[in-house]
């Protein structure tokens, strides 16, 4: 049997039948699973920077948490068509002897954007609207480790919603954030980091 097929572009031939391929880059951007973040301060389960611990002193001892309080930049690229506004959030799981803890949530982000600068996180951001985060603060609050402790992990969650800013009010804590955001999210990308002291 002679089977003769000449592949062009988007045409695979398979048996001699000819199969076209739609794939437009329109529509690649479409799908969940493409939604894409990173941040230029640490690399996917890379440690954060001294900067980004918090400042003053632990509430749950003596010891300086020996940062600045400045939460990381990020970039996110392919959200999905119809995202109105992004969300940040910084969960550490491994806080409270695993019960876990928020350190930070951020909303109202404009569906427009595709980064969100370094120190965001300072309540002063006009750019954003800040929850409330597991020490009842509408700020970044950097990670506090005691030194020589084990080393906690740190996720970082952005959200693509179908929500138009101004729709969430202010100071919503994580667990009112997620139930507002049911139904809500078109894409979810994330992040991982540790910091040991």
């Amino acid at each position: 049997m002679n089977i003769s097929c000449v592949l062009s572009r988007a045409i695979v031939c398979v048996a001699g039948v000819a199969f076209m391929l739609f794939a437009p880059a329109a529509r690649a951007a479409d799908h969940p699973d493409l939604f894409r973040v990173m941040s230029p301060d640490f690399t996917d389960n890379g440690a954060l920077k001294p900067s980004n611990l918090g400042t003053g002193s632990s509430p749950r001892g003596n010891w300086d948490c020996g940062g600045q309080n400045i939460s990381p930049a990020f970039a996110w690229s392919q959200a999905p068509a119809g995202t109105k506004s992004f969300a940040v959030i910084m969960d550490d799981p491994d806080a409270a002897s695993g019960i876990g803890n928020n350190h930070w949530i951020a909303y109202d982000i404009p569906g427009s954007a595709t980064t969100l600068p370094r120190n965001a996180g300072n309540g002063q951001s006009t750019a954003l609207v800040e929850g409330s985060n597991g020490r009842k603060l509408p700020i970044y609050s950097g990670p506090c480790p005691e030194p020589g402790a084990k080393p906690h992990h740190f996720l970082w969650l952005v959200f693509a919603l179908d929500v138009a800013p101004g729709t969430l009010k202010p100071g919503l804590s994580r667990e009112q954030f997620m139930q507002q955001i049911q139904g809500h999210n078109l894409a979810e990308a994330s992040l991982s980091s540790i910091y040991l002291r």
